[in-house]
């Protein structure tokens, strides 16, 4: 065989294992960009998802302040606090004096209240 032919085979060989290689790159740029573009998309549905949430719970917030609006004042047993968030927590929340005042010696007699 000549050496030209051999050399030709080689050659030959070796562009279509590259060619070969340049396909696989190029499957894999787009399997990535694919796998990209979903991420994108997943990621902006659970934006949208947690948007609608909060538009449900403002809508709540909102109907819930006008039935508060709506009651007498003199209803209410628990006194107004001075807090912004007040209005967010539960009744229960608010301690009465006596389990305030226990919570108060017991935080005193653990050593965590200074005197």
């Amino acid at each position: 065989m000549n050496p030209n032919d051999i050399i030709a085979q080689q050659q030959a060989l070796f562009n279509q294992s590259m060619q070969h290689a340049q396909q696989v790159q190029l499957a894999c740029l787009v399997i990535g960009a694919v796998m990209f573009i979903f991420g994108m998309f997943v990621i902006y549905m659970f934006y949208a998802r947690l948007r609608d949430i909060a538009d449900e719970l403002r809508k709540f917030r909102i109907a819930f302040e006008m039935a508060e609006d709506r009651k007498p004042q003199s209803a209410s047993s628990a006194p107004p606090r001075a807090d912004d968030d007040s209005r967010y927590l539960p009744k229960s929340w608010i301690p009465t004096a006596p389990a305030k005042k226990n919570y108060e010696n017991a935080l005193t007699n653990s050593g965590h209240l200074p005197d």
